[in-house]
């Protein structure tokens, strides 16, 4: 029982410490003042202070080993307003080796209406698909396929015309989308790209071979391209994560055009567990 109450104050009480420190912190309001004080989020935006009364019953999911190649994690979605937080679906990331090519699978769902209340009865926005990627530090994606629609469950039917699919191919710096019997052609200006959904992956790669930035331009939504991007890491920082453990993570964060500065959170194991941009946070729960 004990055991079991400790990991379900998780982050309620949890104080953030510089890791060089070691020394737990009293409170949210303490650690977030240690945040600031290393340079991180300096406006305070993107602390996960934002998610204290979200995840005072969360039980962090401890491991004793993890693969950065070959994984399945799922995320719980939460849309951010100002210091409240809601639950708005689901993210899960898929990854496996086969050849040289690193290949993705993921599913990413949401409520179609965030207003919305008794949400969990309305219709849900699916978003589904297959990358093959490049095995590079930023899993530069070479063609994918991606399908969307608007249902009541995974499994149910696209409600009218929503159901859209889509594929695309990367190659020699232009990247062609093909959506509704259409071909459009984009450029991106580094010789390196990376995509929105494949970064927790990347960051985790990232942590594990201590590296310390990577510069790219990003495929955002498999329609859109952000160039000039910046992927840094930033600090390490322990949090009591129940149990009496405190966890160093290393903490990314990225920059760059056209997008909202995010932060990922990586623990000792090199999974990302926590995502938290101005709008919107992930969470891992297993």
């Amino acid at each position: 029982m004990e055991k079991q109450q400790s990991r379900r104050n998780f982050l309620k009480m949890a104080g953030l410490v510089a890791a060089a420190s070691q020394i737990p912190l009293n409170g949210w309001s303490s650690g977030f003042k240690t945040l600031l004080s290393e340079g991180l989020n300096p406006s305070g935006e993107f602390s996960l202070l934002k998610l204290g009364k979200l995840l005072s019953g969360y039980e962090f999911p401890f491991i004793d080993q993890f693969s950065t190649s070959e994984f399945q994690s799922a995320y719980k979605l939460y849309n951010l307003y100002g210091n409240n937080a809601v639950n708005a679906g689901e993210f899960n990331l898929k990854s496996g080796v086969k050849g040289k090519s690193r290949q993705f699978e993921f599913l990413n769902w949401r409520f179609a209406d965030n207003g919305i209340k008794n949400r969990a009865r309305k219709f849900k926005y699916f978003v589904s698909g297959h990358v093959k990627c490049k095995s590079d530090a930023t899993f530069s994606p070479e063609e994918w396929k991606i399908s969307s629609r608007i249902a009541l469950t995974e499994s149910g039917p696209a409600y009218g015309g929503t159901e859209l699919l889509n594929r695309g191919t990367v190659k020699n710096g232009e990247v062609r989308l093909h959506t509704s019997g259409k071909t459009i052609k984009k450029t991106y200006d580094l010789a390196v790209l990376s995509w929105k959904w494949g970064l927790p992956a990347v960051v985790q790669n990232m942590a594990e071979a201590n590296l310390q930035e990577l510069q790219f331009s990003l495929l955002d939504e498999f329609d859109a391209i952000y160039k000039r991007q910046i992927l840094k890491y930033k600090n390490t920082i322990a949090i009591d994560c129940g149990d009496s453990r405190l966890i160093n993570f290393k903490v990314f964060e990225l920059t760059g055009d056209g997008i909202i500065p995010t932060v990922y959170w990586v623990d000792i194991w090199n999974r990302t567990v926590f995502v938290v941009s101005g709008m919107e946070a992930f969470v891992l729960e297993k």
